[in-house]
């Protein structure tokens, strides 16, 4: 600090102000880390020297400081400057003493010690800082709104991240390139970058059927239909002014232990529903009666997933007691 005092001289306090702030104001609504996998560490979108760890899907930050002061997400470690094709490309050889913008950040700047050293800090909360006046203003007087960015510009090649237009969907970056890719048959699991059964990932964006709510020369205007994913959940299409399908149909679920019966558009007891995906699903009995026919099976559950099927051997399954009997019973589901 002694030499930055000799180096700006009037500017002492500013300087000591500026490079002894870190708080940060977030201009993301959600946390970015609702994306990736546990334990993914990336470059903050809105700091060229801030790092991200993501645990739980929360977000856990660190900067890079000192001769050291820009994060390079793909050797996740610190240095000394980045590439130029780096959107973080900062160069101090023209504005030695002086204070430069971080391009990724309206509060982050960076002050230039030297034509090499560029040290990293943040304006107070509530301020930006404007490279004019090279000061931190208030923020309701700055111009300045938050750098958008592209997912590569942070994450390393590689490295699954959730696509929120889709379950079944996700992201990965190849040679800095965004890429979207498609679970088949299975959704993907942000919390372990990896795609699995439909059952084991809570979902509220169900890719939508073909044709779910009609086409334009028949739509389906104030129906429910099956989100043709899950046995309890179905989309409401909405008649549109235009008269064209429902382009953004509202999903639901029908409550525990009913599913979704397409052919009546109502939610029914799930045994009396015929249903190809997993009939745990939102079941509160720990043994159903599975959809074989004979009626002489049963799904055991837990927290909604099947674990195996089992048979009664000559004798049906009664889904209210639980256990295998010897009288004949039947449900619609296995005749």
């Amino acid at each position: 600090m002694k030499n930055l005092r000799t180096l700006v001289g009037p500017a002492a306090a500013l300087v000591l102000l500026l490079l002894q702030s870190f708080g940060s104001v977030s201009a993301r609504d959600e946390d970015i880390c609702r994306l990736f996998p546990n334990n993914t560490v990336i470059r903050d979108p809105e700091s060229c020297s801030k790092s991200i760890t993501c645990i739980d899907f929360v977000s856990h930050y660190s900067t890079c400081s000192g001769s050291t002061p820009f994060f390079n997400k793909d050797t996740g470690a610190c240095v000394k400057s980045l590439s130029d094709q780096s959107s973080c490309s900062i160069s101090c050889s023209d504005s030695v003493t002086q204070f430069l913008a971080d391009p990724k950040s309206c509060y982050g700047y960076y002050y230039c010690q030297d034509q090499e050293t560029a040290l990293y800090g943040t304006c107070p909360q509530d301020h930006h800082f404007n490279a004019t006046t090279q000061t931190c203003s208030r923020q309701h007087e700055s111009a300045c709104t938050t750098s958008t960015f592209e997912y590569c510009y942070i994450v390393k090649d590689g490295v699954r991240f959730d696509n929120r237009q889709g379950c079944n969907q996700y992201h990965v970056c190849t040679k800095g390139v965004l890429e979207s890719k498609t679970c088949s048959n299975t959704y993907y699991q942000a919390s372990t970058g990896t795609c699995q059964d439909k059952a084991l990932v809570e979902c509220d964006a169900h890719p939508l059927p073909s044709n779910v709510c009609g086409t334009e020369k028949s739509p389906k205007a104030n129906k429910f239909v099956s989100d043709a994913a899950t046995c309890r959940g179905y989309f409401y299409c909405a008649k549109q002014a235009d008269g064209k399908p429902d382009p953004s149909p509202q999903w639901n679920q029908c409550p525990a232990d009913r599913f979704f019966d397409a052919k009546n558009r109502t939610c029914r007891l799930a045994n009396q529903v015929t249903c190809t995906a997993d009939r745990c699903d939102g079941r509160t009995l720990n043994f159903v009666v599975s959809g074989t026919k004979g009626c002489r099976n049963y799904l055991r559950c837990s927290n909604g997933v099947t674990l195996d099927e089992k048979s009664c051997g000559n004798n049906f399954f009664d889904e209210e007691k639980g256990s295998c009997v010897q009288q004949i019973t039947t449900y619609p589901v296995c005749t």
